[in-house]
């Protein structure tokens, strides 16, 4: 209800922006579209950071998803905080606020092969933090 909310208060604010002779339900439709999809990537959840990939290894699946879990925001930004400042800010942007790596490389001006390569390194060290229990957990 949130989310139609603020799309309905969007549409009355900028009305003004609205061109005469365009269709009015599609500008309307990607104004809501917009609106849900900014809702998604402000509220997505912590855990989504340590998803296992097909390409992880099967040491890595140690961590039982229990764990993953039960982490609270303040050990995610802990963990977080012992990266690297550019390997932090990559997998911030990709993970936290949901840009894609393509934007990520245009906002940034590097390129993909330096994004893939900073949010795969983030992983690897987030994950062993898990598994060596170097940041405390609050289970």
């Amino acid at each position: 209800m949130e989310i139609v909310n603020n799309a309905f208060m969007k549409i009355v604010t900028n009305i003004k922006s609205y061109k005469p002779g365009t269709a009015y339900f599609s500008w309307i439709k990607t104004i809501v579209q917009r609106e849900i999809i900014d809702d998604f990537r402000k509220n997505k959840r912590y855990k989504e950071l340590f998803k296992m990939s097909d390409s992880d290894t099967v040491a890595d699946s140690a961590v039982e998803p229990e764990v993953y879990n039960s982490l609270d925001a303040e050990s995610v930004v802990e963990m977080l905080n012992v990266l690297p400042p550019a390997t932090k800010l990559v997998f911030n942007l990709y993970a936290i606020e949901g840009y894609k790596s393509k934007e990520i490389m245009e906002e940034l001006n590097i390129s993909y092969e330096t994004v893939k390569w900073h949010i795969k390194q983030a992983r690897k060290k987030l994950k062993s933090l898990i598994v060596e229990n170097k940041i405390p957990l609050n289970l």
